[in-house]
């Protein structure tokens, strides 16, 4: 049994590695956005923990969490927007987005929590990219 369990640990952490992952702070919130694939076109379903002071910290009983990711209006493109309030799904938010097309997108995060908190965490993805490449 205890073979099985290690090997299972190894298999979605590997997993995970080549997906989407995005950490930071809001005041004394811990935000981690992340999805089991890398963002791409089209739809993505993206998973947002939320933990009280750092990423051990204990997980935010949030009323509301709301996600908006949107594109700047370029020469020749529109401004474009996807938007979603997301569900509680265990301990974390889940939400899906769909993108329009490739490129950077900027996102901003909304969450209200148990004690009406509001928090607001903004950020920026590339679509296409894993997030091990990614440096700040």
């Amino acid at each position: 049994m205890k073979k099985v369990l290690s090997m299972l640990v190894l298999v979605s952490s590997f997993a995970f590695a080549n997906g989407f992952m995005h950490m930071g702070m809001s005041d004394d919130l811990h935000v981690m956005l992340s999805s089991p694939k890398v963002l791409s076109e089209g739809d993505n379903t993206i998973k947002v923990d939320l933990n009280r002071d750092s990423k051990s910290g204990d997980a935010v009983d949030a009323k509301d969490v709301r996600i908006k990711f949107f594109m700047p209006e370029m020469p020749g493109m529109p401004y474009m927007e996807s938007k979603d309030v997301c569900k509680k799904s265990g301990t974390a938010y889940e939400c899906n987005i769909n993108f329009s097309m490739n490129g950077t997108w900027q996102f901003l995060l909304l969450v209200k929590d148990d004690a009406d908190d509001e928090y607001k965490y903004k950020g920026s993805v590339n679509l296409g990219q894993a997030s091990h490449h990614h440096h700040h």
